[in-house]
């Protein structure tokens, strides 16, 4: 598995590179940089180029002019989805910390994109309450193993015909093989595997979905029907 794991990312990393690289690297860094120092442990991990540079074509590809983002940490997300969606579209993002938003204004202000992004503090449950809907395309990172509290909701901001991206579904891979890539108990709880599998499960059960699971890059895509 690790084998494995290593080739992909080898693999990953030169088709990144053949198409044209990560033009926000330099935000992905600070992230990294502000993970490892910040005390309370915010669990900010960007997707990573290969898995935005997918959810960045199925949102060209779906002509998505609204864009929500929820868990954007330093907008690395936001910034892939607002640079494909072109100067007509508009991408709100959202995180709980403060420290986070700030410095997603900042990158988006740097990199021209701050006038087709929104960026807003809260829970997700809280901001999906008050935002403008529908939505044509919903980027999901703010969810881990358990299935959220706001799916419901989430799904309820979805045009029909629009999409849910969702970056963390290598979970799903690790429970398959029962060879995690890393100690997930340590993040999700000793019931990771189980609660993946239920999340899942409750997902490709939904009659009004339909649901795909990418192995590499890592990525759940659903539509609603």
């Amino acid at each position: 598995m690790a084998d494995d794991l290593e080739r992909r990312r080898r693999v990953g990393a030169e088709l990144v590179r053949l198409t044209g690289g990560d033009p926000f690297s330099l935000v992905a860094a600070a992230a990294e940089e502000h993970r490892a120092h910040h005390l309370q442990g915010c669990g900010l991990y960007s997707a990573g180029p290969s898995v935005m540079r997918l959810a960045a074509t199925f949102a060209r590809a779906g002509g998505a002019r609204r864009v929500l983002d929820l868990g954007t940490g330093f907008g690395y997300s936001a910034l892939w989805l607002a640079d494909a969606i072109g100067p007509t579209g508009h991408v709100t993002a959202i995180d709980r910390h403060d420290e986070h938003i700030g410095e997603a204004r900042r990158f988006a202000a740097q990199f021209g994109l701050d006038d087709r992004t929104t960026f807003v503090v809260a829970e997700v449950d809280d901001a999906l309450r008050d935002l403008d809907q529908p939505f044509d395309l919903v980027h999901d990172d703010a969810w881990f193993a358990q299935e959220p509290s706001y799916l419901d909701a989430m799904l309820g901001a979805l045009r029909p015909g629009g999409m849910v991206t969702m970056p963390n579904w290598f979970l799903l891979e690790d429970a398959v093989t029962g060879e995690p890539r890393n100690e997930w108990a340590a993040f999700a709880g000793p019931e990771w595997a189980a609660a993946t599998r239920r999340y899942a499960a409750r997902l490709l059960a939904d009659d009004a979905l339909h649901v795909t699971f990418v192995v590499s890059p890592p990525l759940g895509v659903v539509v609603k029907l």
